[in-house]
């Protein structure tokens, strides 16, 4: 996994369109502070394909949940948030602008560090 900073999030985002009407795959446990979010989306990069890309938060201080057979559900039409403050990174579905603003989203994790990984296509 490859570590995900502040000035380089955008760039990601754009690159995934924000996830805008991706699919939500999997959410895992690791451990109890360190969870990993799956999704599939359509990469720039690549013509506009579809990937996967899993999300890893670590020293998770705050999150809402659902269960693996509501993702299908999500309605992922304004795609994901990523955002940064000074101690503390967030990631969630639907536009949001700042990490308290997150905490209404359907779901979201908060903690300490957010790496990311691209995988291959699979639903």
């Amino acid at each position: 996994m490859t570590p995900l900073h502040q000035n380089k999030t955008q760039e990601l985002l754009t690159r995934i369109d924000k996830a805008t009407n991706s699919e939500l795959i999997s959410i895992t446990m690791n451990t109890p502070q360190n969870f990993t979010l799956e999704l599939s989306v359509q990469d720039k990069n690549r013509g506009y394909d579809w990937i996967n890309i899993a999300f890893e938060i670590d020293s998770i201080v705050d999150a809402k949940l659902i269960d693996d057979e509501k993702l299908a559900f999500v309605d992922m039409e304004e795609g994901i948030s990523i955002l940064f403050d000074e101690e503390q990174c967030g990631i969630g579905v639907g536009n949001y602008k700042s990490i308290d603003a997150l905490k209404s989203a359907p779901l979201y994790f908060i903690g300490k560090s957010l790496k990311y990984e691209e995988r291959s296509y699979q639903q």
